[in-house]
């Protein structure tokens, strides 16, 4: 058991430096930082009409590259090794992830990448937007607990001199409902017989 080697197909993870030689190896063989030239032949309507015209080497010649330019039905290539993702994303992403790579067929690589990006995260706000309705609407703050959210309203604005300014009461200041309470009204506790 001990002597035994490790299946040469398991996942090895790879270290810093390794990926960062991948990194560096992609970078150098992408090309040049220059945007690329056009070797189509022939490439403006002007200079295939002109003079002669095209001669039949000419024709052969962009038929081909015309031809070249068609991608095949597995292009673009997708290679995941290019886009690592740490553990914690994998995980989160997964289930996303799993959901619309199912869509892909039905509706194409770009729609689906697009509905992935954008549906969960619409999702997470929805999710969030019912859970803050529903903290404020069933636990608001009040005298009997010390959490819970206080929502605001306007007071009435009193602008002319033939309204009367009510008169609080200095304990009204900070009361969060205690005097509309419809338990212990009587004033007696558990302790008074």
């Amino acid at each position: 058991m001990a002597d035994e080697k490790p299946c040469p197909d398991a996942f090895v993870p790879e270290k810093k430096w390794q990926i960062e030689q991948r990194w560096v190896k992609q970078d150098y063989y992408r090309g040049s930082q220059y945007p690329p030239f056009s070797v189509e032949p022939v490439p403006y309507e002007r200079q295939r009409l002109a003079g002669a015209g095209m001669s039949a080497e000419d024709r052969a010649l962009r038929r081909q590259w015309i031809k070249d330019q068609q991608l095949s039905p597995n292009e673009p290539r997708y290679v995941k090794e290019l886009t690592p993702r740490n553990a914690f994303r994998r995980v989160y992403m997964g289930l996303a992830d799993s959901i619309f790579s199912k869509l892909i067929p039905l509706f194409g690589r770009s729609p689906a990448s697009m509905m992935r990006v954008v549906v969960p995260r619409l999702g997470l706000i929805l999710l969030v937007g019912y859970w803050s309705y529903y903290q404020l609407k069933y636990n608001p703050k009040d005298w009997t607990r010390s959490g819970g959210f206080h929502v605001f309203r306007n007071k009435p604005m009193i602008l002319s001199a033939d309204k009367v300014v009510p008169e609080k009461k200095h304990d009204d200041f900070h009361d969060q409902g205690f005097k509309a309470r419809a338990a212990l009204r009587d004033g007696k506790t558990s302790g008074q017989v």
